[in-house]
């Protein structure tokens, strides 16, 4: 039944949008096209005269500066603000889905969780920022998202998986006036305005501003699960004269939400409970929540001091506090260091474990960049050096609580209680960095080689307070890493180059055993070789890139056990992911927009002492060499197509489908040294359709899920798993001035 109503929904809009379209007569273009002038900005922008296309042709994430795609030794794909509203998403994964290599991570309701080439991070970089996130700013604050596919020494270094990142870039205050406002409404995860004015301040265009404001007001498939979020964006720019530029923005984001961690898997199958999807173990929300508030003020000056130099500076502060309250249907057991399910004999109750916390953190990040260009005999020259310093110290208060039991297979309001009188744990963390680097990139023989190496070189400190102790649970302790980058592009033709290139970054580990000795751990270290075609056709229609990636993560770590506040961490063997993956964009003509995306890769993770001798719950039996990453599928295919009548009656109408395809994930435990089984695999079908009435008015509805699939959408951990959603419809209408 959910399927015939959502094709027949979706036919239904069709058809009274093609019969409005025949008898209108105001119904303009179907493309929304930047009118802002262009102007000549400095080596660290992309040019304002933004592309109307799905998929950029530049970056500015893999080398800090702006680079065609073409030209650098890595695969990175941009996706364009077109794309955003197309598939207006609640998520950053629902975007992801669409990029080769990039997946949903685990529970979808943390910040930008993601999973690239086999490795789960939290990918929340905002302008070349990396602040602390508890909750997903709106969608609707968002120019572009730039996803780097592997580590970056220039970029990323002490940041992010080895598996890449992705970096949203905001919205910018633009010199042609234009107010818009939007609302959309629907089943799941919708209700939203957002407004969005911009344009000059005075008569003169050098004094730009930007507001956005998103409000969001919405209920999730889950039981007594919701989102109420306000998202304000204020920016100004002013353009000093051709060549310098200074630009400020501001974020505040409130939220308030209903808890969600998924449902407890039935130890007995290793299988989820037969409860309807919907079912929250946190159950009613008004008793389990969290409330979200973060702060962020940054600034980016850039200015080409002449021909042959540029100069940016940027900084970032940032504060974000979210208090909460979980119930969760588990107990911890410390000998597997896992949360367990009972076995649940079809009367016997679960408990829940409440956990009721207050976390505060702050971010402070200072950049630097200089980029010369400049000529030696036949070579040209780009060499960029700079250098930041950050510090994000963090604070935690944790509270005693206690719920009552849970049933899986009947609704009911818990008894919950958080005795805030009570300080259970109080702990404070400071992490700072400081870091240098330069970038040199070579251009020779008429440009069709380019080669490029890069250093650079990290100091971290951190320590762990507990409060309620007066002591360190982990000593205050400094650290250094070097890190490298090299990379080749040659263009075989005009249109084909081949690339290969090396890149790395790591993560710090704390304090812990080391070889029977306590110590600082050597840090989480990744790195990749990469070696790829990337080309552009048919004047430029068609743009296409393949890659072969062997990434090898090191020195993972997991809880000690027994439980050591001292040293708290200890090293495992880490993960390595090998394999295909590419994008392909092709505007096949005026009408009609293609893009499409592939992943075929084997991520496993090496098997440690601890696990080479333990039988296997999944395969019965000893396993030995490695077993897949938990959370990974490794073959995927997506694909996403909008038909635009530019002419005729049916002008200003388009149509869109897009579908994806995921292979089966691997339930493992954190540490990926045992596994449980799989989850299976899905294929989702979306579609959307948008209708431009007029210059003013254009309506849109999507469908997510449209063949209401019954899938699981995530692991969460070996005891939970996460169910998608059904069929989610939702109309929009838009209103531009």
């Amino acid at each position: 039944m959910p399927l015939r109503i959502s094709v027949s929904v979706f036919v239904s809009f069709v058809a009274l949008t093609v019969s409005h379209a025949q008898t209108s007569t105001e119904a303009t273009r179907s493309q929304d096209v930047n009118k802002e002038e262009p102007v000549r900005l400095a080596a660290f922008e992309i040019k304002s005269d933004k592309d109307a296309a799905f998929v950029g042709k530049s970056s500015l994430s893999s080398t800090r500066i702006a680079v065609d795609l073409s030209e650098i030794p890595q695969s990175v794909k941009v996706l364009n603000s077109s794309f955003l509203k197309a598939v207006s998403p609640l998520n950053l994964s629902d975007v992801l889905n669409y990029v080769g290599g990039a997946q949903n991570g685990g529970l979808f309701v943390s910040p930008g969780r993601v999973n690239i080439r086999g490795f789960a991070g939290d990918g929340d970089y905002i302008d070349g920022f990396a602040p602390p996130a508890s909750i997903n700013p709106e969608s609707a604050l968002f120019d572009r998202f730039e996803v780097i596919k592997g580590p970056s020494t220039i970029f990323l270094a002490a940041d992010g998986s080895p598996g890449g990142v992705v970096n949203k870039i905001t919205k910018s205050p633009l010199s042609v006036p234009s107010t818009t406002v939007s609302a959309q409404v629907g089943r799941f995860d919708a209700n939203s305005v957002n407004i969005d004015s911009t344009g000059p301040v005075f008569s003169s265009s050098r004094l730009l501003y930007r507001v956005v404001v998103a409000q969001q007001y919405a209920d999730g498939f889950y039981d007594n699960w919701y989102v109420h979020r306000l998202s304000v964006m204020p920016a100004l720019s002013y353009q000093f004269n051709e060549q310098t530029k200074l630009e400020i923005k501001g974020l505040v984001v409130q939220g308030l939400s209903g808890a969600y961690q998924g449902l407890p898997i039935d130890p007995r199958t290793y299988k989820a409970f037969d409860v309807p999807d919907s079912r929250n173990q946190c159950e009613d929300s008004p008793y389990n929540w969290r409330h979200d508030r973060q702060k962020r003020l940054w600034f980016n000056f850039t200015s080409r001091l002449s021909d042959l130099v540029a100069v940016r500076v940027g900084g970032m502060t940032a504060s974000s506090r979210n208090d909460r309250v979980v119930s969760v249907a588990a107990t911890w057991n410390e000998a597997g260091l896992r949360w367990v399910v009972p076995n649940y004999n079809g009367t016997q109750l679960i408990p829940r474990t409440t956990s009721a916390d207050d976390q505060r953190s702050n971010y402070r990040n200072l950049q630097a960049d200089l980029n010369f260009n400049f000529k030696t005999g036949p070579m040209k020259h780009n060499l960029l050096v700079g250098g930041e310093v950050r510090s994000s110290p963090a604070f935690t208060e944790t509270f005693a609580g206690s719920s009552s039991p849970w049933n899986p297979f009947v609704k009911t309001t818990p008894v919950v209680t958080v005795n805030y009188g009570t300080i259970t744990a109080n702990r404070s963390f400071h992490e700072s960095s400081s870091r240098i680097f330069a970038l040199e990139t070579l251009k020779l023989f008429e440009e069709r080689l380019i080669l490029s190496v890069g250093a650079s070189r990290v100091k971290n400190t951190a320590d762990v307070f507990n409060a309620r102790t007066g002591i360190f649970t982990t000593a205050p302790y400094s650290s250094y890493t070097n890190l490298k980058q090299w990379g080749v592009v040659y263009k075989v033709l005009p249109q084909i180059s081949m690339f290969t290139g090396f890149n790395e970054n790591f993560a710090v580990n704390g304090v812990g055993i080391l070889n029977g000795a306590s110590g600082v751990l050597p840090p989480k270290q990744g790195k990749q070789y990469e070696v790829g075609l990337k080309g552009e056709f048919l004047q430029k229609r068609l743009s296409m890139s393949v890659s072969y990636f062997d990434i090898v993560q090191s020195n993972n770590t997991v809880p000690a056990f027994p439980s050591d506040p001292a040293n708290p961490r200890v090293l495992i063997p880490g993960v390595i992911s090998r394999g295909f993956d590419g994008d392909l964009s092709f505007q096949v003509n005026r009408n009609f927009y293609a893009i499409a995306s592939f992943s075929l890769y084997d991520a496993k993770s090496v098997l440690g002492p601890a696990a080479a001798n333990f039988v296997q719950p999944y395969y019965g039996s000893i396993v030995k060499g490695s077993i897949p990453v938990q959370n990974t599928a490794e073959q995927a295919v997506s694909v996403f197509g909008v038909y635009t009548f530019n002419d005729g009656k049916l002008k200003g109408l388009s149509v869109g489908v897009g579908g994806t395809y995921q292979s089966k994930k691997a339930i493992t435990d954190g540490a990926n040294q045992v596994m449980w089984g799989y989850l299976p695999g899905r294929t989702l079908v979306n579609a959307n359709i948008n209708y431009r009435l007029s210059k003013n008015w254009k309506y849109g509805m999507n469908i997510d899920n449209l063949f209401d699939a019954d899938y699981m959408y995530a692991v969460r951990s070996q005891n939970v798993i996460i169910p998608g959603t059904p069929i989610n419809i939702k109309f929009s209408v838009t209103y531009s001035l």
